[in-house]
């Protein structure tokens, strides 16, 4: 006899405890750890420090730039509602907040990030960055950073244009941040030398 596996609601997801859904999206009612690796039991990795300071470069880039705007927060990896039909949660490693600050850790659920920023991990497919991007998208994201530490590149997708941003490039944030202008090789860490022999 085999266990149906249980499908969660919104409300129920959210309702479990915090340890149960740390780290973790719902997806089509699916509890789904964001990242394979945990710290915990295998140590940190070199692909997890890269990850690490790639999403604090671009924190930091974001909170330089929103220091003295009103009603701008950054939030690392909150929990939004991406199609309460579907009953799916998303986690963007960063994302950009414009209006009134929620009140409580279920207020943040319900907001539509200005800007979401997702850094590809080792173990994202293509295909998932994708459903991620057309998700934020569709429901009302104005900006989504998908950044590759690979190829140290960042492709910025809106509603109506995508473009890419390489490492001489200069990357901007319209229409969210009409005045942010940064480097793209400012948001990636300082490439270690190549060993030499």
């Amino acid at each position: 006899m085999t266990t149906a596996e249980k499908i969660y609601t919104l409300d129920e997801f959210n309702a479990l405890p915090r340890e149960m859904t740390q780290g973790c999206e719902l997806l089509d009612g699916r509890i789904v750890r964001k990242h394979v690796w945990d710290g915990e039991e295998k140590g940190m990795t070199p692909e997890m420090y890269g990850h690490a300071d790639i999403v604090r470069l671009i924190w930091l880039a974001l909170e330089r730039a929103i220091h003295e705007l009103p009603q701008r927060r950054v939030f690392a990896e909150p929990t939004f509602h991406v199609g309460a039909a579907r009953n799916r949660t998303r986690r963007p490693d960063l994302a950009l907040i414009v209006g009134d600050s929620p009140t409580g850790a279920e207020a943040i659920l319900d907001l539509v990030p200005a800007l979401a920023v997702e850094v590809v991990s080792p173990n994202n497919s293509a295909a998932d960055m994708f459903a991620k991007v057309e998700e934020y998208l569709a429901v009302g994201v104005q900006l989504v950073w998908v950044v590759y530490p690979q190829s140290r590149t960042v492709t910025a997708y809106r509603p109506d244009r995508t473009v890419v941003f390489r490492t001489d490039d200069t990357i901007t944030a319209e229409p969210v941040l009409p005045d942010f202008s940064r480097p793209v090789a400012d948001l990636f860490p300082v490439p270690s030398p190549a060993p030499t022999g």
